[in-house]
């Protein structure tokens, strides 16, 4: 009786203290003025001479269309955990294909995993993802679906032969959790355990955005704001690095005026 009295309360210890580990996290996405202006000016760029002008510029009949950004299509986040244990392929992702598009331009899936794209468009299309010897262009019609596993780690741009201006990104990664950001750019993720994370933004082709921060607690929230489509100048450091930091440049003026005194 005693030693099933013990396990009992060690079980309960056990659980008990995996309960209060466990974090809640809330997410915000959002982009900067700059990283609009950036993505208007890419958006002329690629297009027509001939027909550029007719949403950018008054014409008389419609109006401007404002430049347009889904975060649940247009970028991918991944998190990843420090001394996380490398984590299990997905379970098979399936991915419509539209007419000259997939529905979400960057899908991020842990490597040896399975995506099954499936034709929705009437029109017929041709896949492939330069560099990836397996994903060729192979011709797909309405309704038909074709299997690609990625097996390691990578960013695989897909492209199709009769639609020249279809992309789409494919990225392979090693991370603990891959949250699904909403068309707002939130996203929330229950039970993570605490401990040091890195949070990176994927966007046209690379990782523009990586963000460290420590979670620890019942509740937590973490922010990103997407300041340039090229990421050069876009690396955000977690709060906790910013104070110190500041307090380390303090600490040097403070210094620096006590020798001048």
């Amino acid at each position: 009786m005693q030693i099933f009295l013990r396990v009992l309360i060690v079980t309960l210890v056990m659980l008990m203290s995996g309960i209060s580990a466990a974090t809640n996290l809330s997410g915000k996405i959002s982009v900067s003025k700059k990283f609009m202006t950036q993505l208007d000016e890419l958006r002329k760029q690629a297009e027509d001479p001939n027909t550029r002008g007719y949403w950018s510029e008054p014409n008389g009949v419609r109006p401007i269309a404002p430049v347009r950004f889904d975060f649940s299509s247009d970028i991918g986040v991944a998190i990843f955990k420090e001394g996380a244990d490398e984590p299990k392929a997905d379970p098979v992702l399936s991915l419509n294909v539209l007419t000259g598009s997939l529905e979400k331009n960057v899908v991020v899936i842990r490597p040896k995993s399975r995506v099954k794209f499936i034709m929705k468009s009437p029109y017929d299309h041709e896949l492939f993802a330069p560099g990836k010897h397996d994903f060729k262009p192979q011709k797909q019609g309405n309704n038909s679906f074709r299997p690609i596993d990625f097996y390691s780690e990578g960013v695989f741009e897909v492209k199709c032969k009769l639609f020249p201006h279809f992309q789409g990104w494919v990225v392979a990664t090693p991370a603990t959790y891959v949250p699904d950001v909403n068309s707002s750019g939130s996203f929330s993720i229950e039970d993570m355990e605490e401990g040091k994370y890195t949070l990176k933004v994927f966007f046209k082709g690379k990782w523009i955005v990586e963000k460290k921060f420590e979670v620890s607690g019942k509740k937590q929230e973490v922010a990103v704001e997407l300041k340039s489509i090229d990421g050069a100048k876009s690396s955000e450091k977690s709060s906790k690095d910013a104070a110190e930091t500041e307090n380390k440049e303090n600490g040097k003026a403070d210094e620096k005026k006590n020798k001048n005194n």
